[in-house]
């Protein structure tokens, strides 16, 4: 969601035919006494209900006890109140007429405001507990409210014919959204289906599991033993092992579903003006045109390709010598032996490629395991950095309601996501949470979306209650995150003595964060590039189905298929949880280069231009502040003013990455020509 108009579009799309279409890994504040408090009351002459006051800055927050158990969404009584009020529609007899436009717009929020409830609660009642009963739940809400949307959109589009020409703002743009939103013209068998489809697919993700070859009762799922196994496994053929069995037995089983359930939303899609459903993702950015935005990241992703080279090349070069002759040296890198299921970061394969063994970097999930540092205490570090720094403590619900560990009792997604519940003050996480490294970031990154939700939750009406664009929802936690795992923090930690920081452990820990960072950007570029093509039906699905997916890999990332596939039943993109839960990937890819931009910022801030690597933020209320303004803005402001007011910067930018990097990437140029390590695949 980009910006409040994108809001109103998923509000709108939450009511039509698929839960898939709308899914997010997190959810936004659905707060709606708030716009029409602050929306509509300033023209209207009747009273309105004051909103809820929420108080995020009280004590003994992580206090459990303060929750009521009964304190949530009532569907039967939201869904009753709905069907009654949904009679009350106002009479229309003038479209061009603003007093009836605020008032019919008045009318849709009530009862948008409870569909959207249930619709958050329903998701999270699924993908924390996946039972058929609960995925007939929400077949059985998409079915309701189906009729509600079929209603409203095409009434929404007769007043943008008038209000587009309003002088009245808030009129312009919300209609604006209305009308530009999506619902499906189907009949509800049609609902059914996509909504089983989706669900179908979630199930396939989260159920799928991996068994030995000798052995077929001993069989493992992706989250906790196959990612770990990705991570600490050395032995190539067990690596491959595990890369095979997930891709064969998730994206094998995922193609049948998945390719009839875009076809449907695609279909949806045209139904309501767009050319496909690329271009309807690519509108909720709010970064120009179809064309102008694949030029925006076409260009960021050049920018940051010398870089990407020089790190491809000194990682392929150092693995080209532990596994002898069994890839070639000048070509791609196999995707099973970066550390990672999906090659998508490298750095947990650190280890066996670091410049300087000397200087070893901290190991973070030694640490915590020596301090005994509980899951729980996970969050709470989490949460004293944020408050450190004038931010949230987190809810009493949050502590409550959240799921931090993987149930032993039910299936569950274990894919990290924050929900914003929408209904007192409710915030919560959805994290399978292990105590290492890579749990201490996701932490921090998770709460970082809580963190936003409640800065703008406490300052905007509901209208404007939305990340200024999905990229900063996703850049906030990761900005914080890098700041935690900075050598400078983790002294302050006791984690790491200052006296072993010295230049060449600067370098490892540049080196390590390339691995995380850099390398991730032709991976996030590739997934929504390859969906696009699919959409726009540029592949044939009969022949190069999945040698497309590893064309585009080789292409921008140099990354290779680790055993030959096959285009007749392989489908390895769907081996990626947000390939087959249909959420749009280049947000990550924005959001990677945002983070670096607000994080120099906040280095600036107190005064840090040089060695950025080194800049730690903890406990500065100053930076905090200026922070939180940002991110109480919301989406009050377009994306770019938001961006200037925050970084002095108005557009998305590779260069404070690069300053970022910069020492490393005149070490790697130095180091790959010392070495004779070929630069570059093709």
């Amino acid at each position: 969601m980009k910006n409040f108009l994108i809001i109103i579009i998923l509000l709108i799309s939450s009511f039509q035919f698929s839960i898939s279409n709308r899914k997010q890994n997190y959810y936004n504040q659905q707060q709606f006494e708030s716009i029409i408090i602050n929306i509509l009351h300033k023209y209207f002459t009747y009273d309105f209900e004051e909103p809820i006051s929420i108080n995020h800055n009280i004590e003994n927050n992580n206090d459990e006890t303060k929750v009521d158990p009964n304190d949530h969404v009532n569907v039967e009584l939201w869904n009753k109140l709905n069907e009654e009020d949904i009679k009350k529609m106002p009479v229309i007899h003038d479209y061009s007429n603003e007093i009836i436009a605020k008032k019919w717009l008045k009318w849709y929020l009530y009862i948008v405001q409870r569909y959207s409830q249930i619709d958050i609660y329903l998701h999270w009642n699924y993908m924390t507990n996946i039972t058929e009963e609960n995925q007939k739940a929400i077949t059985a809400q998409n079915l309701i409210q189906s009729p509600f949307s079929r209603l409203v959109l095409p009434i929404a589009k007769k007043f943008n014919e008038y209000m587009k020409y309003s002088e009245n703002y808030d009129l312009k743009r919300i209609f604006g959204g209305l009308a530009s939103s999506t619902t499906s013209n189907n009949d509800d068998d049609n609902v059914k289906r996509i909504s089983k489809l989706g669900s179908q697919l979630e199930d396939i993700y989260s159920t799928t599991k991996v068994c030995e070859l000798n052995n077929k009762k001993k069989c493992y799922a992706l989250a906790p033993y196959l990612e770990r196994l990705m991570q600490i496994e050395k032995d190539y053929d067990r690596l491959l092992w595990a890369w095979k069995g997930w891709h064969d037995e998730c994206g094998n089983k995922i193609r049948p579903v998945y390719l009839p359930y875009i076809d449907l939303l695609n279909k949806n899609v045209k139904e309501n003006g767009y050319h496909d459903l690329a271009q309807y993702w690519i509108k909720g950015y709010g970064i120009g045109n179809v064309t102008g935005f694949e030029s925006i990241i076409d260009q960021l992703l050049k920018n940051i390709m010398p870089l990407y080279e020089q790190l491809h090349a000194y990682v392929r070069g150092r693995l080209c010598s532990k596994y002898e002759n069994r890839f070639d040296c000048n070509g791609p890198i196999p995707a099973h032996i970066l550390g990672n299921m999906w090659a998508q970061t490298w750095h947990d394969r650190l280890d066996d490629v670091i410049p300087y063994p000397d200087a070893p970097l901290i190991n973070i999930t030694k640490v915590l395991i020596e301090k005994k540092i509980s899951i729980h205490q996970l969050y709470t570090m989490a949460e004293s950095f944020f408050t450190s720094i004038g931010l949230y403590p987190m809810t009493p619900k949050f502590w409550a309601r959240s799921m931090f560990e993987k149930p032993t009792d039910r299936n569950v997604v274990c894919h990290g996501s924050a929900f914003n519940m929408g209904y007192h003050d409710d915030y919560r996480v959805k994290i399978c949470t292990e105590i290492n490294d890579d749990y201490f970031y996701t932490v921090h990154h998770e709460m970082g979306h809580i963190e936003y939700y409640m800065a703008y939750s406490e300052k905007q009406p509901f209208v404007y209650q939305s990340g200024a664009n999905s990229g900063f929802q996703e850049a906030i936690g990761d900005t914080i995150g890098m700041f935690a795992i900075s050598p400078a923090h983790l002294i302050k930690l006791g984690f790491l003595d200052e006296e072993n920081v010295n230049l060449h452990y600067e370098i490892n820990y540049l080196f390590r964060l390339a691995l995380e960072k850099v390398t991730f950007l032709p991976f996030s570029y590739v997934m929504d590039k390859y969906r696009f093509l699919l959409f726009r039906n540029e592949i044939d699905r009969e022949h190069e189905l999945n040698s497309k997916w590893w064309a585009l890999r080789i292409e921008y990332g140099g990354i290779m298929a680790g055993a030959p596939r096959n285009d007749k039943k392989n489908f390895d993109a769907g081996a990626k949880y947000h390939i087959p839960s249909n959420v749009p990937y280049l947000r990550y890819f924005f959001a990677h280069i945002l983070q670096f931009q607000f994080h120099r910022a906040m280095c600036r801030l107190q005064g840090v231009t040089k060695r950025l690597h080194m800049c730690d933020i903890y406990g500065n209320k100053y930076v905090g502040e200026k922070f939180k303004e940002m991110l109480a803005m919301g989406a009050s402001k377009s994306w770019p003013e938001i961006l200037e007011n925050f970084t002095g910067e108005n557009k998305l930018e590779s260069q404070a990455m690069l300053d970022f990097f910069q020492p490393l990437y005149n070490w790697l140029k130095m180091e790959n020509l010392a070495r004779g390590y070929p630069v570059g695949w093709m």
